[in-house]
């Protein structure tokens, strides 16, 4: 019986998840994306790279952060860097370029990751331009129509970015008003960021 290659890449992705891919192997998977012969297997292939071998790949992965040909790939790149592997902070610049909804991520998927990711990062470390990028979007959405989501995704990110666990982010404590609990969160954004540049 012949292995399609959809079958050979979800087997690759079954052993990246539980720990069965060897090493050599990733390095393999790694040489394929690093030389541009992945094809439209780009993202599972950086995927399993990225669950397999980890940290030492994060120069490859990086490389994706800002992937006007498949967006998707591009929030790949931000959750890994940002979410697992918390080195977001040496990325910012294409965090911030991500948060103002560049034309080629057609769908939001990178935008919607890099307001994720700004909060990890900004909940490992202080950065007074991604919380003012973050309380933006919360506070305005983007200005085009109304984006509820970007507005609510911010506010989870801004709770994140001051100390909520991953849990805690995503709803307010129980009896509070989610209105009520997201304008909280704002005012202490901002009491943030004017201390901060008291502080300057």
């Amino acid at each position: 019986m012949t292995v399609t290659r959809d079958d050979y890449v979800k087997q690759l992705i079954g052993r990246a998840k539980d720990g069965t891919l060897l090493l050599q192997e990733v390095k393999e998977i790694a040489q394929t994306v690093s030389e541009g012969r992945a094809g439209q297997d780009l993202y599972q292939l950086l995927y399993a790279v990225a669950r397999a071998g980890g940290p030492v790949y994060e120069p490859l992965v990086a490389k994706y952060l800002i992937h006007p040909d498949d967006a998707e790939v591009s929030a790949l790149a931000v959750q890994v860097l940002t979410g697992h592997w918390r080195v977001g902070a040496t990325y910012r610049g294409q965090i911030l370029e991500l948060l103002g909804s560049p034309e080629w991520d057609k769908d939001d998927d990178a935008f919607m990751a890099a307001i994720s990711g700004a909060g990890e990062i900004l909940h490992d470390g202080f950065d007074a331009e991604l919380l003012r990028a973050l309380l933006r979007l919360a506070e305005e959405g983007r200005g085009e129509y109304d984006d509820e989501l970007v507005r609510r995704l911010a506010v989870e990110a801004i709770a994140r970015a001051l100390g909520a666990t991953h849990a805690e982010s995503t709803r307010p404590p129980e009896g509070v008003d989610r209105s009520v609990w997201a304008e909280g969160l704002l005012r202490t954004a901002r009491n943030r960021l004017d201390e901060a540049a008291r502080q300057s």
